[in-house]
């Protein structure tokens, strides 16, 4: 049985996604300027030095570094006016959201399931990035991902393929309605719910 989690679940994810690595395949204008300008942006930053030397990542856990340093360029792209954090993130995760949009209200750990309603920590109409933690219980990821209106908002769930129950409920929130493009980076699963865009699924080789 393939093991799915852990350093070996992301060997073999590293080879089985070997195809979908920097945009290849990819004929959506918006998604290729995501991936290339967000995914695989090697670029130095400017709050990058001040960050590592505040977090910095051992030797053997350059994935966890790389995994701050795109929720930074995430935050930068979406440019947010609230980042609502469900469940318990790490402060140096928090602190790269944080640099990468610093006019944003950073909203923490607010409560995982919140049935119907507009969500607190964020105006009417204002521009969202909902980060969910690996520890909200994946039954309620349907729940948050499903509750956003504004159509440049993004959500990023954590852990989409920490087992078998996560992958299902991934799939449940790719198959909302609201959730436009999707995108598999293996360690998160991200949902674009602008209208504009063509409903389509990315699996990306992170």
């Amino acid at each position: 049985m393939r093991m799915e989690t852990g350093i070996w679940g992301k060997w073999w994810a590293g080879v089985a996604r070997f195809g979908h690595c920097r945009g290849y395949g990819v004929h959506s204008p918006f998604a290729f300027d995501f991936l290339t300008n967000v995914v695989y942006e090697r670029g130095v930053y400017y709050a990058y030095s001040d960050l590592d030397g505040r977090f910095p990542a051992r030797l053997f856990r350059r994935h966890v570094l790389k995994c701050r340093r795109f929720l930074f360029r995430l935050a930068n792209y979406v440019h947010p006016g609230a980042i609502r954090l469900y469940g318990c993130w790490p402060e140096a995760e928090v602190a790269f959201l944080s640099a990468g949009c610093v006019s944003a209200r950073v909203c923490p750990y607010m409560s995982p399931c919140r049935a119907g309603g507009r969500r607190p920590g964020a105006e009417a109409g204002e521009v969202v990035l909902d980060v969910v933690g690996a520890d909200v219980p994946v039954a309620c990821w349907k729940d948050i991902a499903g509750s956003i209106a504004e159509g440049r908002s993004v959500c990023v769930l954590a852990g989409i393929h920490a087992s078998a129950e996560a992958r299902r409920q991934w799939e449940a929130v790719r198959s909302l309605p609201e959730a436009v493009v999707t995108f598999d980076l293996y360690d998160y699963g991200l949902v674009f719910y602008d209208r504009s865009k063509q409903r389509q699924h990315y699996i990306v080789k992170f």
